[in-house]
This record gives structure tokens, sequence and C-alpha cells, in this order.
């Protein structure tokens, strides 16, 4: 399928927005009110941007789902390998600096621990995307559009409301499920939606984070505002895709050959081994360069390491075809052909 560069744009962007993200308060602390009663503008900065940057993670799920998830074996694996090559190359790299490394901090990436929680929800919606594509296909739209609804309705009440039956804030494969369908259903069925302009979707997804946040100021409770299940961040992460989804950007090979290497970004900072080293590096510049160039060496630093992080990834590329053409091709083949032959068994 050829890259849409208006889309690939949008990955390296919302992989930014994770570097941004990882900065505010996963680095530095949540807002709390005695921040508000103390500094009210500089609290408000901070969840503003929060909020802002919340919508990176379900815009690739989102991402996923407007296209449609062609799973394969092949793509499966590459995923894996992916995870293993900066796992295997963080480990001896730090080993190497005199690091001491843990075997069970070395498990936790193959445990998909806490830091890598995406990937392990990813390849579960990876592995289930063939029946809800079969849903899509052969279901009317308003039965799709009665699952869709109930199950939001019972995200937003359950999952962000209360924060339970599995939902986990978001941080599961659950919420994807629901996000896939989501994206399938205003590409196929939503006309409206899909009729505002780049401009109207952008400020949509301004209102919606501004509201959640002048909520939490006005209550004193933040209603969860850091959920991914949140409606206010659901509705935000749409209308951030639509914008980016109806910009007309000609084939561009220069974001193209970036953008397909953006989630090496993630792999690398929020590895078990590596993201206490980030979170340090955020608290000393703050603390250091205070707000305004606490936040021009974040954006620095996000270009910069993201395109370190990119490179490397063009290495895990080359070693990943060197790998499946000498060693995986045949495997894969005959992995396709096991479901037909457990048939004929059973």
């Amino acid at each position: 399928m050829e890259r849409k560069s208006n889309i690939e744009l949008l990955r390296l962007v919302a992989m930014l927005l994770v570097l941004f993200l990882h900065s505010n308060y996963f680095s530095l602390g949540e807002v709390e009110m005695i921040d508000i009663q103390a500094a009210p503008y500089t609290a408000f900065v901070k969840a503003f941007t929060e909020q802002l940057c919340i919508i990176c993670v379900n815009v690739f799920v989102l991402i996923s789902g407007w296209f449609g998830i062609r799973p394969t074996v092949k793509g499966f694996l590459a995923l894996l390998y992916q995870v293993f090559f900066f796992h295997v190359l963080i480990t001896v790299v730090l080993l190497c600096l005199g690091v001491p490394v843990s075997m069970k901090t070395v498990l936790k990436v193959f445990c998909f621990g806490v830091s890598y929680w995406f990937v392990a929800s990813y390849l579960v919606l990876y592995v289930l995307s063939p029946v809800m594509n079969l849903f899509v296909k052969n279901t009317s739209p308003s039965i799709m559009l009665s699952v869709v609804l109930t199950f939001f309705i019972l995200e937003f009440a359950v999952g962000w409301c209360v924060n339970s039956a599995g939902f986990n804030g978001g941080y599961s494969a659950i919420s994807f499920i629901g996000l896939y369908l989501l994206a399938r259903f205003i590409r196929l069925y939503s006309k409206k939606l899909v009729a505002l302009s780049a401009s109207q979707d952008m400020i949509l997804y301004v209102a919606l984070s501004l509201i959640s946040v002048l909520l939490f100021f006005v209550t004193g409770h933040d209603f969860n505002i850091l959920s991914y299940t949140s409606p206010f961040v659901v509705g935000a992460s749409v209308f951030f895709f639509l914008s980016f989804n109806k910009m007309q950007i000609p084939n561009n090979r220069v974001i193209n050959y970036f953008a397909c290497s953006a989630f090496a970004i993630y792999l690398v900072h929020l590895h078990p081994l590596t993201y206490t080293y980030y979170i340090a590096l955020m608290k000393q510049a703050y603390a250091a360069l205070g707000g305004y160039g606490y936040i021009v060496f974040v954006v620095v630093f996000a270009v910069v390491f993201g395109l370190f992080c990119i490179m490397l990834d063009k290495v895990r590329i080359f070693t990943w075809n060197f790998v499946y053409d000498r060693m995986l091709r045949r495997f894969v083949s005959r992995v396709e052909a096991l479901p037909e032959k457990f048939l004929s068994i059973l």
C-alpha cells in the first residue's frame, strides 16, 4: 500500500508528542490543586500542554483503524524483531558502559512490562483485526453504530469515571479495539465529520483539550483527564487525526523515509533500562532552565533524539531484511500454512 505523506507526517508529529508528553507529567509530576493555588498560570500551561499531547497514542490506533490492519505473519514478526533489536542494542551498550543490568529487567521487555504496554496491546489488536475487519464488512451501518456507541458509553462510564472493567485507563487492547472500530465507522459512514475542514478539526481538537483542563481547574478534580478513555481525549484525538487526513501533501520521500522508523523513538526512550535516565535528564533540565528555557530544550531534544533513533532504526531495517531473506522466509510460509493443516486434522 502506497504511503500517504500527510499521514506519515502525522506519525512523526504524534511521536514527537509522545516525547513532549513524557517530558511533562511523566517526568515532572502531575499538576495538583496546591500548584494551581501557588502558580495558576504555570499550572495551566503544564496541564494544557499535557492535554494537547495525550492524544498521541490514540492517534496511532486511529491511523490503523482508518486504513485497516492487514495482518501477516511477516508483519507480526517484524514488530517483534524491532523490539528485540533495540532491546539487545540498548542492553549491550549499557553493559559496555559499565551500567549494572539485572536479568529481571532484561526479561521485562519480553514480558512487555509497564513501559512497553503499547506493544502488547497493539499485538492483540493486530491478531484480532481480521475478526473486526469481517465484522465491519458484513454488518450494517446501524448495527456498527450501535456497537461503537455502546462501547464508548461503557468506556466513558466505566473506564473513565471509575476506571474499571479492564479498560485500565486506556492502557489496554480493549480500548484499542474501540478506537479501531470508531475510525473504521467514521471513514465509511460519517459524512459530516469527514466534511469538516482541516482548520475546523484543529479548532475542535484545541477546544476539547481546553474544556478538559478547565473542568479540572473549576471542579478541583481531574476526572481522569490523563486517561486515554476520557471523552475529551478521544474526541480531541479524532479531530487531530482528521485534520491531518485532510491535508493535501504531495508524496514526499523524505517524510516517508523518516516516518516509517518513528516507532523506534518510543522503543528507545521507554525501554526499561533507559526511561529512568530520560526522566532524570528532564528533571535536571527543568531545574536548570526553568519554564520557557525548558520548553525550548524539550523541542530541540525531541528533534535531535528522534533523528538519532530513526537513523538507528535504518540499521534495524537492514538487518531485518537480511534475517528475513536468509532465515525466516521459509519459516513464515510454513506458519501461514498451519491453519489449513490443523483444519484438515480437526
